[in-house]
């Protein structure tokens, strides 16, 4: 979220910032339909014509709303892959990060939920989608550069895949609760492991060639 109490912070940018989260909270309480401007104007400490001064119209909002939420979500895994974590373990640790993530940022959690249909394809074209890709990519390209992941895979595939199959993931464990999600977990790790690790044989082979 963006923060509302930084004094280099402009009293507008303040506004916006504070219109931004009383909508993600309430467009992802209530859904699009059944919220109106005005209610979020007053979440917000605000008038109730203030928010047309930052968003045209409340699809304008929704939409800010939506690409703001659902970043929060996957900044989070952002940070998990640019972490430093070797190995296989930063594609765990991604996983279990953005399924965290989800329970701190309702709007997307109802858009995993399919509950906003008109815009679930939204989250796909947000920046820090694109970001969270280009670094899985990069992630893969290192560790082939280690000799621990196939140098036959191309990591623009693979890191897109990835996260694809992240979102999906993602989708299951909001519609159908963790519990019962988290029984596919394992087989996505596995998938995961098959289409880029080595095996230990070929990996030995890598290492002593590199060395």
């Amino acid at each position: 979220m963006e923060s509302t109490d930084d004094p280099a912070v402009t009293k507008g940018a303040q506004t916006r910032a504070a219109i931004l989260e009383a909508a993600i909270d309430r467009f992802g309480q209530d859904g699009y339909r059944s919220t109106s401007v005005a209610r979020i104007a007053r979440d917000a400490g605000v008038g109730g014509t203030v928010a047309y001064a930052y968003f045209p119209n409340k699809e304008a909002l929704f939409l800010a709303a939506v690409d703001h939420d659902a970043a929060g979500v996957i900044e989070q895994g952002l940070s998990t892959v640019l972490d430093g974590t070797s190995g296989r373990a930063w594609r765990d640790s991604l996983i279990f990060a953005l399924v965290e993530a989800v329970d701190h940022h309702p709007l997307a959690k109802r858009l995993l939920a399919g509950l906003e249909p008109e815009v679930t394809l939204r989250v796909l074209e947000i920046p820090a989608l694109t970001e969270l890709r280009k670094a899985c990519v990069e992630r893969l390209r290192a560790d082939q550069a280690a000799g621990t992941v196939r140098p036959d895979i191309d990591p623009q595939v693979i890191g897109a895949g990835i996260v694809t199959m992240m979102l999906s993931l993602l989708m299951s464990v909001v519609q159908m609760g963790n519990e019962v999600a988290a029984a596919y977990l394992r087989e996505v790790t596995a998938v995961f492991d098959a289409a880029v690790l080595l095996d230990p044989g070929e990996a030995g082979r890598t290492r002593a060639i590199a060395t």
